[in-house]
């Protein structure tokens, strides 16, 4: 029984090193990932006033026609993030309801990836944390049954540290998580949308003439 004890505590100490190597990765990761949401951020604050521009041109009733803002929309670089992939990747393929279709489904695809790097924080963060808090106090304890104070002392000040990055980490991911969760949910409800307004156009163009000309073939006749 002592020898399967000491097994144990030898594997557990010896994973303290990894713990704090990986923890410490982890917090470097999320101060990258806050440098990156506040810039996304920045660039959405600017993608407003087309996107609105856009909206504003679509509603009007005496406005240009519809397939017309909406072949506008590809053509315009302000946008950013997923709404801005959108415009960019689909210029080429607007009028292929296939491909696009294909296009709307990577991007929600992305947008779950994004999502979910921040669900790895999240969740793996706190439980570095933990670890790193419980992987020291045995050798503290046995430093406390020696009289070693001055060890045991170094050892509890580990574990707080750990515990305290860990939960750094996942406050962080949970905010920037909560936060990109709305704007992808909106990015994916925008370009919806537009996939929507164009085909549902062409679809339209199509009934009304009898054929089943392509949109960007009656717009070049």
């Amino acid at each position: 029984m002592e020898s399967l004890v000491e097994i144990l505590f030898f594997l557990s100490t010896a994973l303290l090193v990894p713990v704090i190597a990986v923890l410490l990765g982890f917090v470097a990761w999320v101060l990258l990932e806050v440098g990156g949401f506040v810039r996304e951020m920045r660039e959405r604050h600017k993608q407003s006033a087309a996107w609105k521009s856009f909206l504003k041109d679509l509603h009007q009733p005496t406005g240009p026609p519809v397939e017309a803002t909406v072949a506008a929309f590809f053509q315009q670089d302000a946008y950013s993030g997923l709404l801005g992939s959108f415009s960019a990747s689909g210029r080429e393929i607007q009028y292929n309801e296939l491909h696009l279709g294909k296009l709307v489904s990577d991007l929600e695809i992305e947008a779950a990836g994004r999502l979910a790097r921040m669900s790895l924080g999240l969740r793996v963060g706190p439980m570095l944390g933990l670890m790193g808090t419980l992987i020291p106090l045995g050798p503290a304890l046995i430093g406390l049954s020696t009289g070693n104070i001055q060890d045991m002392a170094r050892h509890l000040v580990m574990a707080f540290s750990t515990t305290v990055l860990g939960l750094f980490v996942g406050g962080i991911c949970y905010g920037l998580w909560l936060v990109r969760r709305q704007w992808y949910s909106r990015d994916l409800a925008d370009i919806e949308y537009v996939y929507q307004c164009l085909h549902a156009t062409e679809g339209a163009q199509t009934d009304a003439s009898g054929n089943s000309q392509p949109q960007h073939e009656a717009l070049r006749a």
